[in-house]
């Protein structure tokens, strides 16, 4: 596992991710369906489509995860 990888899953909680981007309104859907950083990581457009991430943000979440590892 890489390093970068491993230093995001402990250092970042799920709330402070998304209120990085500007989307902490969607931080209780991720604790509903108690989504960690860990599980985030290797979350795909299609999964967070299914809990109801509308697109804009699914692709700000994709984008910043992929420029974050």
């Amino acid at each position: 596992m890489h390093h970068r990888f491993i230093h995001l899953v402990q250092a970042e909680s799920v709330d402070n991710f998304l209120q990085s981007l500007g989307l902490e309104k969607y931080a209780i859907t991720f604790q509903a369906e108690e989504v960690d950083m860990a599980a985030l990581v290797h979350m795909t457009d299609e999964d967070l489509k299914a809990i109801g991430i509308p697109m804009g943000p699914r692709k700000k979440i994709i984008l910043a995860l992929e420029t974050r590892i």
